[in-house]
């Protein structure tokens, strides 16, 4: 069969698609920024960019792998498997390109390691997923990688570029045998679902216990489209911060924890919405509970958790800074006002814009600012570890406050505009 002909349809399947558009939407961000960051001649956080793109494309050709586990027609529409996978290797083969060319073109130091790093990272993800289909509610540990992805590919000894090369191939050799031998899985329907609505996010549950009763009290009706996710969210958040603090204090290692526990705080905030959108239909039922006075009153009542919901991951920020802050000599009060000012921005902007999100491709936009958060913090450490100055980064955060502030009013308005009457 001609490629020509298995490429036919690609652009409905692969961008007209929720899941899959949310994380192409994401490398297509991360594309974006790296080209404004490459000009501004900011190349030391390119490299996280080009990691963003090929863990954001093999999260959405798992998606589409994992769907065509769940179609139960597949078989049954000549050549739809076959299409699927020669549009998944396109996609890859160009997103991978467009990476290891640049990483030539910048002269990126280990930057072409970095993206074949990145990319066996998500092959691996890919072919986990492949065997088992429940291993998608796990791709949050993909993106929590972007950070480590350069160090990693450091840490490989001898000819690194040839080492990660033969892994590369050895893990899609592996995978193709998979997705060649794909058939359909009774539970990828509803990892399928499950994803839609609740962003492929995965926690243990812990609703028994009373203290979850009363955060899920404390951030209603902000949580009712996620459900007791968000609780969990934002307990399990910190639990973990608090772990890894302990484990760099007594390993003597500097594991990057409040970087990774302000980009969770920015897509905690993102899921809500997301949430919110795909169970659009949910609308009515919210609208229907006793103790909202009206539209207007449920709009307050959404607004009012938002911020309170705000104000708990910003002192939760607040808290594990400053543990670390007595953990390390050389953590100073500018950083610690630092981090917690910009999650805390980052945060207000991402609840602002989602309330003014009417669909899937809104909320996709709305991770830029995500991706945002993540240069300026990363690149703010990295100017620390230079010893440079960061005051003029804190007066930025000022200004944001200010700015994020005003979103979050300007969502307000937007919330819900026109859907109910």
């Amino acid at each position: 069969m001609r490629w020509p002909n298995s490429l036919r349809g690609m652009m409905c399947m692969w961008f007209f698609d929720l899941g899959s558009v949310s994380f192409l939407g994401t490398a297509m961000l991360a594309f974006v920024l790296m080209l404004l960051l490459s000009m501004g001649g900011k190349l030391e956080a390119i490299s996280m960019m080009l990691g963003m793109m090929q863990v954001s494309t093999s999260a959405a050709i798992a998606w589409q792998f994992n769907r065509l586990a769940a179609t139960e027609w597949a078989a049954l529409v000549p050549h739809y498997r076959h299409n699927v996978l020669i549009q998944a290797v396109f996609i890859g083969a160009v997103v991978t390109s467009i990476s290891v060319f640049t990483s030539i073109l910048l002269e990126l130091p280990m930057g072409v390691e970095l993206v074949l790093v990145a990319t066996l990272a998500g092959l691996s993800f890919i072919y986990f997923c492949c065997r088992y289909v429940k291993g998608f509610y796990f791709s949050f540990f993909l993106f929590l990688l972007l950070p480590f992805l350069d160090d990693i590919a450091k840490q490989i000894p001898g000819p690194s570029l040839l080492i990660i090369a033969i892994a590369v191939f050895m893990v899609a050799g592996l995978l193709w045998r998979e997705i060649v031998a794909l058939k359909w899985h009774n539970e990828a329907r509803s990892v399928y679902l499950n994803g839609l609505e609740m962003g492929w996010f995965w926690l243990p549950s812990f609703g028994s216990l009373r203290f979850m009763s009363y955060i899920d009290r404390f951030l209603h009706p902000a949580n009712f489209f996620l459900g007791a996710m968000l609780s969990m969210i934002v307990v399990t958040m910190p639990i973990i911060a608090l772990l890894v603090t302990l484990i760099n204090y007594i390993a003597d290692i500097e594991l990057p924890v409040l970087f990774i526990l302000g980009q969770f705080s920015a897509i905690c905030c993102a899921m809500v919405h997301w949430s919110r959108v795909q169970r659009w239909r949910a609308v009515e039922a919210l609208y229907m509970l006793p103790g909202f006075d009206g539209k207007q009153g449920m709009v307050e009542a959404f607004a009012a958790a938002q911020y309170r919901l705000l104000a708990l991951l910003t002192l939760m920020m607040a808290v594990i800074a400053t543990l670390v802050g007595l953990s390390n000599d050389s953590f100073t009060f500018v950083l610690w006002g630092h981090v917690v000012l910009s999650t805390f921005c980052a945060c207000a902007l991402l609840l602002g814009f989602g309330c003014a999100a009417k669909g899937a491709i809104h909320i996709t936009l709305t991770m830029l600012v995500v991706v945002a958060h993540s240069v300026w913090l990363s690149s703010s450490l990295i100017a620390i570890r230079d010893g440079e100055e960061i005051i003029y980064w804190l007066f930025v955060d000022i200004g944001l406050v200010a700015f994020s502030m005003l979103t979050l009013w300007w969502g307000k308005k937007k919330l819900w505009s026109g859907d109910l009457a």
